[in-house]
């Protein structure tokens, strides 16, 4: 078992050195993130109301999230 975890651990790692090493790579990689009913309604209907992804929704409000608070 120790092994699957060295083996998921540098894995892990390996792939924060990609994204961290080129910038030029826009591999995606994949999030899931949960969230409550009232939430996620308030999404769908945005979705619905805007003719855009939920992916797209999020991933503009993350990375301007991220630029606001520095990281």
């Amino acid at each position: 078992m120790a092994s699957k975890r060295r083996g998921s651990s540098s894995g892990k790692q390996a792939a924060a050195a990609r994204r961290a090493g080129s910038s030029a790579s826009k591999t995606p990689v994949a999030l899931t993130v949960k969230v409550d009913d009232d939430t996620y309604i308030r999404l769908s209907m945005l979705r619905a109301t805007q003719r855009r992804t939920c992916q797209e929704i999020l991933q503009q409000a993350l990375s301007e999230y991220l630029d606001r608070v520095g990281a």
